[in-house]
């Protein structure tokens, strides 16, 4: 590692050796020690950063989150606010994993998810982030009905819940079975999922 690195890419560095070694061997080989010998490090280095394995698997989550969150919000600049269809499309086909080019950090999302069954602060790590999507999901379905786009008597809440549980399924399907599902055929089964609610494509249509 370089000598002279601030103390936010030191943790990234170590969460993303972190998350090369749950893709390659899995959640139960990625010990301090392991980590530290991804990285080229030592052990005492990387706990000069975090203090326990628990700590290390939280932030290394929420980095994955943030790296997601990038992902989306690059997808959603070049669609027009008024195409509420589309933005959804882009948006949640980061979710479904088509931005993954390789499924690796699907596997990882699912052996976090092993994890936070029985890990508390990272279920509730969990919840918060599928709340997110789904709050961002109901809003955009709110908009569209303003619009026209969709039915007057939608049901927001549940079209958001179902469409986050939609893509959580291909994004299980990226993860474990990537050369039978591509990063276009998410968008295109996403696209599909979303004409069924869509009466219009947009404001003007």
């Amino acid at each position: 590692m370089p000598k002279r690195v601030d103390q936010d890419q030191r943790r990234r560095q170590v969460a993303e050796a972190l998350l090369r070694v749950v893709d390659a061997e899995g959640l139960d080989a990625a010990s301090l020690p392991r980590i530290a010998r991804e990285l080229g490090a030592t052990t005492g280095l990387i706990q000069q950063y975090f203090r326990s394995k628990s700590e290390l698997l939280q932030f290394a989550v929420d980095h994955l989150s943030v790296v997601q969150r990038a992902r989306a919000a690059e997808a959603l600049e070049a669609t027009p606010v008024d195409q509420v269809r589309d933005r959804l499309v882009a948006a949640m086909s980061v979710v479904g994993g088509a931005g993954d080019q390789s499924g690796a950090e699907g596997r990882i999302w699912l052996a976090f998810l092993a994890r936070a069954a029985v890990d508390p602060v990272l279920r509730q790590i969990h919840i918060d982030g599928a709340n997110e999507i789904r709050e961002h999901c109901r809003l955009a379905f709110e908009y569209a009905r303003s619009l026209g786009q969709v039915p007057p008597e939608l049901d927001a809440a549940a079209e958001a819940r179902g469409l986050a549980a939609f893509a959580d399924g291909l994004a299980v399907q990226r993860a474990m079975e990537p050369e039978l599902i591509t990063p276009a055929e998410v968008r295109e089964h996403l696209d599909r999922y979303l004409q069924r609610i869509f009466v219009t494509e947009g404001s003007s249509s």
